[in-house]
């Protein structure tokens, strides 16, 4: 199952996310691939937990809130995404981030970009939208070209 809800988080709590991932301070790493190894593609990213390790990142407490309301019991991790505007939407491959748990994506920006599902799914990426879905269905990134920027924050967890 496939839930989507609109206005995930409060107005404020949400503009908080934004004002602190949309800065120029806010560090993104280079990764030289997306979803598989050698897959020509490449994305930016900051991971705020990752289990075992628990929090990578000083910011990671700023999703208090989000966890909270996810229902979350277990964490595996969070990790925001950034695909530079392309020329071309281009996909990801097909993945699934774990097995057997919860994933969910809140989508920080609207933009002509979205998260398509093996199955047919398609989820446009609008601003403070959260998708929340079993983590065995295949799903992959679509960037955009109407913006600078896609920015997603995904979580996996158990509930």
């Amino acid at each position: 199952m496939i839930k989507v809800i609109d206005n995930f988080l409060e107005e404020d709590q949400f503009d908080h996310l934004q004002s602190i991932i949309f800065t120029d301070g806010f560090p993104w790493f280079y990764n030289n691939w997306q979803t598989h190894l050698h897959d020509g593609l490449y994305v930016f990213f900051h991971r705020f937990y990752s289990d075992p390790s628990g929090p990578n990142s000083s910011f990671f407490e700023m999703f208090d809130h989000t966890l909270c309301k996810l229902g979350v019991k277990k964490l595996y991790r969070i990790k925001a995404n950034l695909n530079p505007k392309t020329v071309f939407h281009r996909k990801s491959g097909y993945h699934i981030d774990y097995p057997n748990i919860t994933t969910s994506i809140l989508y920080m920006n609207t933009n002509n970009g979205w998260t398509q599902f093996k199955k047919g799914k398609k989820i446009k990426s609008v601003a403070n939208r959260m998708v929340i879905f079993d983590s065995n269905l295949e799903h992959k990134a679509v960037t955009c070209t109407d913006k600078k920027l896609r920015i997603v924050v995904n979580f996996n967890y158990q509930v």
